[in-house]
C-alpha cells in the first residue's frame, strides 16, 4: 500500500486536491475520507517539492522574462502555503510555480522601491538589519538574498520549520517567534520591517498589538511596511471584519495554523488604521497607503516618522499568467 501511496504521490500530488473536492460537492463523510488521503499523501511527500522537466523549463524562461539571477535557489519546501495557495486555488504545478516566483519579485519590488525611497541608491546597505516579519518559507527571501547580504537580513515567522528551511537554504539570520506579540524581543532595532500578509489575517486584539509591538522593534526614524485587505473588499461600512476561515484552516501542511483565535482572515478600513496610529502618536503625515499593491488585492500602508515623503512610488504590477 506505501510503495501504491507513493507512485500515487508523485503522479496526483500536483493537482489541486482541495479545489476539486470543493467542486464536486461531495457530502462530509466523503470529504473526511478525502481529506485523511490528502494528509497521508502530503505526509509521505519528499520535504521538498520535486519538479518535473517541463516546470523547470519553465522556471527558466520566468528567469529570463524577468531577468532573474541564474544561481536563483528554487528549492520549495512541500509546506510552503505561498504555493499551495495556488494549487488549492486551482493552478497546475507549473502555473504555480510560475505565480510563486512572481510573487516574490513583486514582494522584493515593493522592499526596494519603498527602501529606495527612504535611503536612496544604496539602500541594501543602510537598511539593514533588515526584518521580513512572518515570512513563510522564504518567498521574498529567496530573491532578496541576491541584493542584500544575507546576514543583514532577519526573516520571523511563528513557523519553526519555515524559519529553519530559511537559514539553510538562503543563509539568512532566523527568529522564531510567538502568536503573543509581547513575547517577540529580537534584542535589536530595525531600520525597516516588512510585513506581508499577517495583518490579513489577525483579530482585533492582536492586530493592535502586533502593530505596537513591531513600531517599538522599529529604528528611529525607521520604516514599517504592512499589507492589509481593505474593507471596501467586503462592500460594508465596518471599520474591521474578522473571519475564523483562512487558508491554514483546513490545510494538511505539518505546521498550519488550525486556531481560529489567532488566525482567520481581515479586513481593515483606513478609518481604523488611522485611529490605531492617532493612538500611537502618529500624525497623518507618517504614513502612506497605496491601494491594491500586493497582487492587486491587498494594501500597503508605509509607515515612519523619516523626513521623507512616500507618495508618487511606481510599483510595478506583475501577472503571472502574461509572463
Amino acid at each position: 500500500m506505501k510503495v501504491i501511496l507513493k507512485k500515487m504521490v508523485m503522479l496526483v500530488f500536483g493537482p489541486p486536491v482541495k479545489y476539486i473536492i470543493s467542486q464536486m460537492a461531495l457530502h462530509r463523510e466523503t470529504n473526511q475520507k478525502l481529506h485523511a488521503l490528502e494528509q497521508r499523501i502530503h505526509d509521505i511527500y519528499p520535504d521538498e517539492w520535486r519538479l518535473n522537466e517541463a516546470t523547470l523549463l519553465e522556471i527558466e524562461r520566468v528567469k529570463k522574462v524577468l531577468a532573474l539571477p541564474s544561481r536563483l535557489d528554487m528549492g520549495i519546501s512541500k509546506n510552503d502555503m505561498m504555493l499551495l495557495h495556488f494549487i488549492n486555488n486551482g493552478f497546475s504545478v507549473e502555473a504555480a510555480v510560475r505565480a510563486y516566483l512572481v510573487r516574490g519579485v513583486s514582494l522584493l519590488d515593493m522592499v526596494s522601491k519603498i527602501a529606495e525611497k527612504r535611503w536612496g541608491s544604496g539602500w541594501a546597505r543602510e537598511a539593514g538589519p533588515f526584518l521580513d516579519f512572518a515570512s513563510g518559507y522564504g518567498t521574498l527571501e529567496r530573491h532578496l538574498v541576491h541584493v542584500m547580504r544575507p546576514e543583514h537580513i532577519y526573516t520571523a515567522d511563528v513557523k519553526k520549520h519555515g524559519v529553519d528551511f530559511q537559514i539553510e537554504r538562503f543563509g539568512v539570520n532566523g527568529i522564531v517567534s510567538s502568536f503573543i506579540p509581547e513575547e517577540f524581543r529580537p534584542g535589536m532595532k530595525f531600520p525597516f520591517i516588512f510585513v506581508a500578509s499577517l495583518f490579513s489575517h489577525l483579530p482585533e486584539d492582536l492586530f493592535r498589538r502586533w502593530l505596537i509591538q513591531l513600531l517599538n522593534c522599529l529604528a528611529p526614524l525607521g520604516v514599517l511596511a504592512f499589507t492589509v485587505h481593505d474593507t471596501s473588499l467586503c462592500n460594508s461600512d465596518d471599520d474591521f471584519i474578522y473571519s475564523t476561515q483562512s487558508e491554514d484552516s483546513d490545510s494538511v501542511v505539518e505546521d498550519s495554523i488550525k486556531n481560529a483565535s489567532v488566525y482567520g482572515t481581515t479586513f481593515v478600513s483606513e478609518n481604523y488604521l488611522s485611529r490605531c496610529f492617532s493612538d500611537l502618536g502618529l500624525a497623518k503625515e507618517n504614513y502612506t497607503r497605496y491601494r491594491k499593491i500586493s497582487s492587486g488585492l491587498q494594501d500597503i500602508y508605509i509607515v515612519s516618522k523619516a523626513p521623507v515623503t512616500f507618495d508618487n512610488i511606481r510599483f510595478n504590477a506583475y501577472d503571472s499568467e502574461a509572463i
